[in-house]
């Protein structure tokens, strides 16, 4: 049986930033200016109005994070999730720690940053960053540099539209992979964060031929998430648990497929629940606990992981030649 050809490219995107961050940036810096002005004309305290101003951000964003583990532990009562309550803080104040970062300081005012370049020891493979739902590419920049210091060259793309169809970023997708294969002679790894994992598995379904040895996922909902209730788009419909989408999406997959995906996720997903819809059969799937889905992005254990993974594949393409 002969491989179908793939579809024809589109030119290379070009770099530039997320026009829905920077308004969702602008909107920011005009919420700020208002509880300042509120404040101001409330107390006329200048430390209460720098507090106030300075904070109202975080503390929203940790009472959001809050009501979303207290969700998840509600609807996904597996024995994993429970642990004592201490335990349960630290991961929700990570989880803040790391979201607030990457997801209110980065991504608005970052997402055409350059990425750094390689300093470690040379590398078999090179590493295509796919971010989640709702984000953009400056999801990766702290991670990036780790993958630098290893000796990996990466790259990471933004997907959009922001609430599209994830079949429409495939061709972005292939383009960057075969950009990258082009750019450093290596083959590619990629490695996608929630969402991100489902549009590598998508793109390569429609173009098998590109230079993909691996995939690694993290934290994504293979089969669904019921978090996606709380969303829109058609994207999270695609991603809603045991969609339709997602069914055809695992039947069209080959046992070889699955043997070049690894599934990292974590039994105290915030956002990705019930934590099952995260094991792909066939796959290489690998359970962390104590981390949110975000900080997937940033930990030294799943950072590690991934690295661990990467030497695998790497020493797997070495072992072939």
């Amino acid at each position: 049986m002969t491989t179908p050809p793939s579809p024809p490219l589109p030119p290379a995107p070009v770099r530039r930033a997320s026009r829905p961050h920077l308004i969702y940036g602008g909107i920011q810096v005009t919420l700020s200016i208002i509880v300042a002005l509120a404040t101001w004309a409330a107390w006329h305290s200048p430390w209460t109005t720098v507090l106030w101003t300075a904070l109202w951000l975080p503390v929203s964003h940790a009472i959001g994070l809050a009501a979303g583990f207290l969700m998840a532990a509600h609807s996904d009562p597996t024995p994993e999730r429970r642990t004592v309550a201490g335990t349960n803080v630290a991961v929700w104040a990570y989880e803040c720690a790391a979201s607030i970062l990457l997801l209110d300081l980065y991504q608005p005012w970052l997402s055409a940053a350059p990425l750094p370049t390689p300093s470690g020891p040379a590398r078999p493979v090179a590493v295509l960053l796919l971010h989640g739902y709702g984000c953009n590419r400056a999801f990766w920049l702290r991670f990036s540099r780790h993958l630098a210091d290893a000796g990996y060259p990466c790259d990471a793309i933004n997907l959009g539209p922001i609430f599209g169809d994830i079949d429409d970023y495939a061709p972005n997708i292939a383009k960057a992979a075969q950009a990258l294969a082009e750019r450093t002679r290596l083959p590619v790894v990629i490695v996608g964060h929630s969402m991100g994992g489902i549009a590598a598995r998508a793109c390569l379904q429609r173009y098998p031929t590109l230079p993909v040895a691996h995939t690694i996922t993290l934290g994504s909902p293979q089969f669904g998430t019921l978090h996606a209730r709380h969303g829109i788009g058609q994207n999270v419909r695609q991603m809603s648990l045991g969609s339709e989408w997602l069914v055809a999406l695992a039947r069209r997959e080959t046992d070889a497929e699955r043997a070049r995906i690894t599934s990292i996720y974590t039994y105290h997903d915030n956002v990705v629940y019930p934590v099952r819809t995260s094991v792909l059969p066939g796959a290489h799937n690998i359970a962390l606990d104590g981390l949110g889905h975000v900080s997937l992005g940033t930990h030294p254990r799943a950072r590690a992981l991934v690295l661990e993974t990467l030497d695998r594949v790497a020493q797997g393409l070495l072992h072939t030649v």
